[in-house]
Protein backbone atom coordinates (compact mmCIF):
# COMPACT_ATOMS: atom_id res chain seq x y z
CA UNK A 1 0.00 0.00 0.00
CA UNK A 2 1.10 3.45 -0.78
CA UNK A 3 0.21 5.98 1.32
CA UNK A 4 0.08 9.66 -0.67
CA UNK A 5 1.73 11.30 3.18
CA UNK A 6 1.84 10.60 6.96
CA UNK A 7 -1.62 9.73 8.13
CA UNK A 8 -2.06 11.12 11.92
CA UNK A 9 -4.44 9.91 14.38
CA UNK A 10 -4.50 8.60 18.23
CA UNK A 11 -3.69 5.53 20.61
CA UNK A 12 -7.10 4.67 21.75
CA UNK A 13 -10.55 6.39 21.19
CA UNK A 14 -9.97 10.14 21.64
CA UNK A 15 -9.74 11.93 25.21
CA UNK A 16 -12.66 13.93 24.21
CA UNK A 17 -14.77 11.64 22.70
CA UNK A 18 -17.95 11.57 24.90
CA UNK A 19 -18.76 7.81 24.48
CA UNK A 20 -15.09 6.85 25.90
CA UNK A 21 -15.38 3.00 25.79
CA UNK A 22 -16.82 2.94 21.95
CA UNK A 23 -14.61 2.70 19.17
CA UNK A 24 -16.83 3.40 16.92
CA UNK A 25 -17.61 6.89 18.45
CA UNK A 26 -14.03 7.30 18.72
CA UNK A 27 -13.67 6.62 15.03
CA UNK A 28 -16.58 9.30 14.48
CA UNK A 29 -14.69 11.59 17.27
CA UNK A 30 -11.27 11.17 14.78
CA UNK A 31 -13.35 12.68 12.17
CA UNK A 32 -14.44 15.51 13.73
CA UNK A 33 -11.36 16.52 14.99
CA UNK A 34 -9.57 16.20 11.29
CA UNK A 35 -7.18 13.43 12.21
CA UNK A 36 -6.84 10.49 9.90
CA UNK A 37 -6.62 7.62 11.74
CA UNK A 38 -7.13 5.67 14.87
CA UNK A 39 -5.62 2.97 16.55
CA UNK A 40 -7.34 -0.24 18.35
CA UNK A 41 -5.75 -0.58 22.25
CA UNK A 42 -6.50 -4.38 22.68
CA UNK A 43 -3.56 -4.21 25.27
CA UNK A 44 -5.66 -5.25 28.15
CA UNK A 45 -7.38 -8.10 26.33
CA UNK A 46 -8.73 -9.23 23.16
CA UNK A 47 -12.27 -8.73 23.79
CA UNK A 48 -14.70 -7.38 21.12
CA UNK A 49 -18.52 -8.11 20.14
CA UNK A 50 -19.32 -9.05 16.65
CA UNK A 51 -21.63 -5.87 15.76
CA UNK A 52 -18.72 -3.65 17.20
CA UNK A 53 -15.66 -4.91 14.36
CA UNK A 54 -18.54 -4.93 12.23
CA UNK A 55 -19.45 -1.84 12.84
CA UNK A 56 -15.88 -0.63 13.22
CA UNK A 57 -15.42 -1.79 9.76
CA UNK A 58 -18.67 0.06 8.20
CA UNK A 59 -17.98 3.80 9.75
CA UNK A 60 -13.93 3.38 9.09
CA UNK A 61 -14.38 2.59 5.90
CA UNK A 62 -17.52 5.36 5.09
CA UNK A 63 -15.54 8.50 7.13
CA UNK A 64 -12.16 7.45 5.53
CA UNK A 65 -10.21 6.81 9.04
CA UNK A 66 -8.26 3.69 8.82
CA UNK A 67 -7.48 1.30 11.67
CA UNK A 68 -4.43 0.03 13.25
CA UNK A 69 -4.22 -2.49 16.06
CA UNK A 70 -2.06 -2.73 18.79
CA UNK A 71 -1.76 -6.26 21.10
CA UNK A 72 -2.17 -7.39 24.46
CA UNK A 73 1.08 -6.12 26.84
CA UNK A 74 1.40 -9.87 28.46
CA UNK A 75 2.90 -11.28 25.32
CA UNK A 76 5.81 -12.62 25.93
CA UNK A 77 7.42 -14.82 22.90
CA UNK A 78 10.19 -15.79 25.42
CA UNK A 79 8.26 -17.10 28.48
CA UNK A 80 9.87 -19.78 30.59
CA UNK A 81 6.76 -21.93 30.27
CA UNK A 82 5.99 -23.39 26.85
CA UNK A 83 2.25 -22.82 27.93
CA UNK A 84 2.71 -18.92 28.06
CA UNK A 85 4.69 -18.60 24.92
CA UNK A 86 1.83 -20.94 23.18
CA UNK A 87 -0.69 -18.42 24.90
CA UNK A 88 1.44 -15.28 23.64
CA UNK A 89 0.75 -16.84 20.58
CA UNK A 90 -2.58 -17.18 20.23
CA UNK A 91 -3.07 -13.55 22.43
CA UNK A 92 -1.25 -12.36 18.90
CA UNK A 93 -3.74 -14.98 16.26
CA UNK A 94 -6.60 -13.73 18.41
CA UNK A 95 -5.98 -9.77 17.79
CA UNK A 96 -5.51 -10.24 13.81
CA UNK A 97 -8.49 -11.73 14.06
CA UNK A 98 -10.21 -8.89 15.45
CA UNK A 99 -8.26 -6.49 13.62
CA UNK A 100 -9.15 -8.28 10.31
CA UNK A 101 -12.71 -8.16 11.34
CA UNK A 102 -12.37 -4.17 12.05
CA UNK A 103 -10.85 -3.86 8.87
CA UNK A 104 -7.41 -2.86 10.41
CA UNK A 105 -4.61 -3.48 8.00
CA UNK A 106 -1.57 -3.06 9.99
CA UNK A 107 -1.12 -4.43 13.53
CA UNK A 108 1.82 -4.15 16.71
CA UNK A 109 2.70 -5.57 20.15
CA UNK A 110 5.43 -6.01 22.20
CA UNK A 111 7.24 -9.00 20.96
CA UNK A 112 8.97 -10.61 24.11
CA UNK A 113 11.43 -10.14 27.18
CA UNK A 114 15.02 -11.08 27.53
CA UNK A 115 14.49 -12.34 30.67
CA UNK A 116 18.35 -12.41 30.74
CA UNK A 117 18.62 -14.86 27.76
CA UNK A 118 21.06 -14.29 25.09
CA UNK A 119 19.52 -11.65 22.83
CA UNK A 120 20.06 -13.96 19.81
CA UNK A 121 18.70 -17.09 21.51
CA UNK A 122 15.77 -14.60 21.88
CA UNK A 123 15.59 -13.94 18.34
CA UNK A 124 15.78 -17.04 17.37
CA UNK A 125 12.64 -18.00 19.63
CA UNK A 126 10.51 -14.86 18.18
CA UNK A 127 11.65 -16.18 14.81
CA UNK A 128 10.34 -19.01 15.12
CA UNK A 129 6.83 -17.83 16.77
CA UNK A 130 6.02 -15.35 14.32
CA UNK A 131 6.95 -18.04 11.29
CA UNK A 132 3.97 -20.28 13.10
CA UNK A 133 2.04 -17.45 13.35
CA UNK A 134 2.72 -15.73 9.77
CA UNK A 135 1.93 -20.36 8.81
CA UNK A 136 -1.22 -19.68 10.25
CA UNK A 137 -2.63 -16.80 9.50
CA UNK A 138 -2.22 -17.69 5.88
CA UNK A 139 -4.39 -20.66 6.21
CA UNK A 140 -7.27 -18.47 7.91
CA UNK A 141 -6.71 -16.07 4.91
CA UNK A 142 -5.95 -13.63 6.97
CA UNK A 143 -3.95 -10.91 5.34
CA UNK A 144 -2.26 -8.17 7.59
CA UNK A 145 0.79 -6.53 8.75
CA UNK A 146 2.86 -7.81 11.76
CA UNK A 147 4.89 -5.07 13.17
CA UNK A 148 6.66 -6.28 16.30
CA UNK A 149 6.98 -2.82 18.02
CA UNK A 150 10.61 -1.15 18.83
CA UNK A 151 10.71 -0.83 22.39
CA UNK A 152 11.62 1.32 25.25
CA UNK A 153 13.13 -0.66 28.01
CA UNK A 154 16.94 -2.71 27.42
CA UNK A 155 15.09 -5.37 29.01
CA UNK A 156 12.59 -5.61 26.07
CA UNK A 157 13.36 -7.79 22.69
CA UNK A 158 13.17 -5.25 19.86
CA UNK A 159 16.38 -2.84 19.30
CA UNK A 160 16.22 -1.33 15.02
CA UNK A 161 18.55 -4.05 14.61
CA UNK A 162 16.49 -7.11 15.67
CA UNK A 163 13.34 -5.94 13.76
CA UNK A 164 15.38 -5.29 10.58
CA UNK A 165 16.22 -8.82 10.75
CA UNK A 166 12.90 -10.37 11.71
CA UNK A 167 11.10 -8.30 8.81
CA UNK A 168 14.19 -10.26 6.96
CA UNK A 169 13.04 -13.06 7.50
CA UNK A 170 9.35 -13.04 7.62
CA UNK A 171 7.61 -12.23 4.74
CA UNK A 172 4.44 -10.13 6.87
CA UNK A 173 6.59 -8.57 9.26
CA UNK A 174 7.88 -5.04 9.14
CA UNK A 175 9.16 -2.79 12.11
CA UNK A 176 6.39 -0.83 14.50
CA UNK A 177 8.77 2.60 14.54
CA UNK A 178 8.70 4.04 18.04
CA UNK A 179 10.90 6.83 17.90
CA UNK A 180 10.10 8.07 20.85
CA UNK A 181 11.09 4.30 22.50
CA UNK A 182 14.40 4.36 19.50
CA UNK A 183 15.41 7.70 21.72
CA UNK A 184 14.68 6.12 25.01
CA UNK A 185 16.47 2.69 24.86
CA UNK A 186 19.19 3.93 23.56
CA UNK A 187 19.76 7.74 24.76
CA UNK A 188 20.50 8.52 21.18
CA UNK A 189 18.34 9.24 18.07
CA UNK A 190 17.38 12.88 18.63
CA UNK A 191 18.21 15.05 15.94
CA UNK A 192 17.25 15.29 12.19
CA UNK A 193 20.46 13.95 10.98
CA UNK A 194 20.13 10.77 13.23
CA UNK A 195 16.50 10.51 11.87
CA UNK A 196 17.63 10.76 8.41
CA UNK A 197 20.13 7.63 9.15
CA UNK A 198 18.04 5.68 10.50
CA UNK A 199 15.34 6.34 7.52
CA UNK A 200 18.21 5.21 5.21
CA UNK A 201 18.70 2.14 6.87
CA UNK A 202 15.30 0.94 7.11
CA UNK A 203 14.78 2.06 2.76
CA UNK A 204 18.30 0.14 2.63
CA UNK A 205 17.81 -3.15 4.17
CA UNK A 206 14.23 -3.39 3.42
CA UNK A 207 13.20 -1.80 1.00
CA UNK A 208 11.45 1.94 -0.32
CA UNK A 209 7.61 0.07 0.59
CA UNK A 210 8.98 -0.04 4.28
CA UNK A 211 9.48 4.04 4.08
CA UNK A 212 6.18 4.52 2.01
CA UNK A 213 4.09 1.98 4.34
CA UNK A 214 4.86 2.68 7.86
CA UNK A 215 3.29 2.33 11.09
CA UNK A 216 5.64 4.95 13.70
CA UNK A 217 4.39 5.59 17.24
CA UNK A 218 5.04 8.78 18.63
CA UNK A 219 4.92 10.33 22.02
CA UNK A 220 6.39 12.76 24.60
CA UNK A 221 8.40 10.47 27.02
CA UNK A 222 10.70 10.10 30.40
CA UNK A 223 14.06 8.10 30.44
CA UNK A 224 16.71 6.63 33.19
CA UNK A 225 19.07 4.02 32.40
CA UNK A 226 17.03 1.20 31.41
CA UNK A 227 15.30 3.02 28.83
CA UNK A 228 11.68 4.74 29.00
CA UNK A 229 9.78 5.26 32.15
CA UNK A 230 6.79 6.98 31.14
CA UNK A 231 4.82 8.91 28.42
CA UNK A 232 4.67 12.35 28.54
CA UNK A 233 2.88 15.15 26.40
CA UNK A 234 5.24 16.20 23.56
CA UNK A 235 6.00 19.94 25.35
CA UNK A 236 6.86 18.19 28.46
CA UNK A 237 10.00 15.28 26.94
CA UNK A 238 12.82 16.21 25.53
CA UNK A 239 12.26 14.36 22.54
CA UNK A 240 12.72 16.13 19.44
CA UNK A 241 9.49 14.99 17.49
CA UNK A 242 9.60 18.25 15.06
CA UNK A 243 12.83 16.86 13.85
CA UNK A 244 11.34 13.79 12.81
CA UNK A 245 8.79 15.24 11.18
CA UNK A 246 10.90 17.06 8.93
CA UNK A 247 12.97 13.82 8.00
CA UNK A 248 9.93 12.09 7.66
CA UNK A 249 9.17 15.18 5.32
CA UNK A 250 12.25 15.33 3.59
CA UNK A 251 12.37 11.26 2.55
CA UNK A 252 8.90 11.76 1.21
CA UNK A 253 7.64 8.64 4.27
CA UNK A 254 3.73 7.61 4.27
CA UNK A 255 2.10 5.88 6.57
CA UNK A 256 0.29 6.07 10.05
CA UNK A 257 1.85 8.08 12.54
CA UNK A 258 -0.39 7.07 16.07
CA UNK A 259 0.24 9.61 18.77
CA UNK A 260 1.08 8.04 22.58
CA UNK A 261 1.06 10.97 24.28
CA UNK A 262 -1.22 11.29 27.40
CA UNK A 263 -3.62 13.75 25.60
CA UNK A 264 -3.84 11.91 22.60
CA UNK A 265 -5.36 13.80 19.98
CA UNK A 266 -3.48 17.44 21.40
CA UNK A 267 -0.73 16.03 19.98
CA UNK A 268 -1.50 13.81 17.15
CA UNK A 269 -3.54 17.78 15.94
CA UNK A 270 0.06 19.73 16.93
CA UNK A 271 1.82 16.66 14.79
CA UNK A 272 -0.54 16.90 11.91
CA UNK A 273 -0.66 20.74 11.45
CA UNK A 274 3.27 20.85 11.95
CA UNK A 275 4.15 18.67 9.30
CA UNK A 276 1.42 20.10 6.82
CA UNK A 277 2.95 22.91 7.58
CA UNK A 278 6.61 21.91 6.01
Amino acid sequence: MRFERLLFGTAGVPNSTVKKNNPIEGVKRIHELGLDCMQLEFAHGVRMKEEVSSGLRKISYELGIPLTSHGPYYINLNAREQDKIDSSVERIIQTAKISDLCGAESMTFHAAFYMKDSPYDVFDLVEKSLSIIEERLGRLDIEIELRPELTGKTSQFGSLEELISLSRSINSCSPCMDFSHLYARTGQFNTEEEFDEVLKLLEAELGRNTVDNMHIHVSGISTNSKGDLKHLNLDDSAFDWKALLRSLKKINGGGYVVCNSPNLEVDAKKMKDYYLSL
